[in-house]
């Protein structure tokens, strides 16, 4: 058997040296040599910092990495994306390559979001893609008004710490120092009076206690005391209080207007409070009704005329 040279055996190491730095820089890239992947493209106007080697997912499971982003055309400025895609996963069409970050320390991947079909997109077809909005890009979004309200307070507070601060002169110090050194000695003097009216206190408590005690103790009683005005006041209200008030009033309405058209001489009985020449008259009267009487009694023969055989005898001049 011939023997191999070490020349030959020197050759044979570097070129498998140089096949396996091969391999292993387009393992490293994401492109396994020893495993046949399917190729599919995407075009975007931007990549929001998407690179080589980004990895591929769908629903966050890893089917393969992006082989390479080169411009389609200076002009138009899009790009187009090469990915590597594990050949077992089948992508239907109406599928959508959506750029997403991967987290919040930064980096992009591509995500398939799935469509329905109808049929699978064909190895090395172009997939529709877009760039979703960033996380950075949405919290400034959403943050941007919080900033400016955020900005707008700050300036509100910094506003009234100036007002305070302008109303914290020496004065206001000094008063507030007067202020806060009168409500001590009222404290202090507020505590002596206390020490020294401990026992009233305590007494006025005691009482307090004992009146609380003395009204548990005469619940039932109080009970039924209560109960008896509800019945006095139901029968005040049964007695129709308001309706014997009312006729009072009235009566005395009509009181008031007779005595008024006495005191005016209205009426017989007016005529003879008021006119004087009535009580005269009605004095005469009875004064000559008096001398009538009087005389019909000292004479009744000169108003009495009767006969025992029935005939009237003259009256004797």
């Amino acid at each position: 058997m011939k023997k191999i040279s070490n020349e030959v055996k020197v050759g044979i190491i570097a070129i498998i040296t140089i096949l396996v730095f091969i391999w292993l820089f387009n393992f490293l890239k994401g492109n396994d040599l020893l495993n046949k992947d399917a190729t599919y493209y995407s075009v975007y106007q931007k990549v929001g910092g998407l690179a080589e080697s980004s990895p591929v997912e769908v629903n966050g499971y890893r089917v393969g990495v992006v082989q390479s982003i080169n411009f389609i055309d200076p002009k138009s400025g899009k790009l187009l994306v090469e990915f590597s895609v594990d050949k077992d996963f089948k992508i239907p069409r109406n599928t959508v390559a959506e750029i997403v970050p991967v987290s919040l320390l930064g980096g992009m991947k591509v995500q398939f979001v799935y469509g329905e079909g109808p049929g699978f997109y064909e190895y090395r077809d172009t997939i529709p893609g877009v760039l979703a909005e960033s996380i950075t890009d949405m919290l400034e979004t959403e943050l941007l008004p919080v900033k400016d309200q955020i900005a707008h307070l700050l300036t509100e507070v910094d506003s009234a710490i100036s007002s305070i601060n302008e109303v914290m002169n020496e004065n206001f110090k000094k008063d507030l120092d007067q202020t806060m050194s009168n409500i001590n000695n009222s404290t202090a003097s507020l505590n002596e009076i206390i020490t020294s009216r401990k026992k009233e206190l305590q007494s006025t408590l005691d009482n307090l206690n004992n009146f609380t005690k003395m009204l548990s103790q005469n619940s039932g009683k109080m009970d039924e005391t209560f109960t008896n005005l509800k019945n006095i006041s139901d029968t005040l209200e049964a007695a129709d209080i308001y309706g014997a008030v009312n006729n009072l009033k009235a009566s005395l309405e009509e009181t008031s207007i007779m005595m008024n058209n006495l005191n005016k001489g209205k009426g017989s009985a007016g005529q003879f409070l008021t006119n004087d020449s009535v009580y005269a008259n009605l004095s005469s009267s009875l004064e000559n009704l008096n001398i009538l009487l009087v005389d019909l009694k000292e004479n009744p023969k000169r108003y009495v005329h009767f006969s025992v055989f029935g005939k009237k005898d003259k009256a004797k001049d």
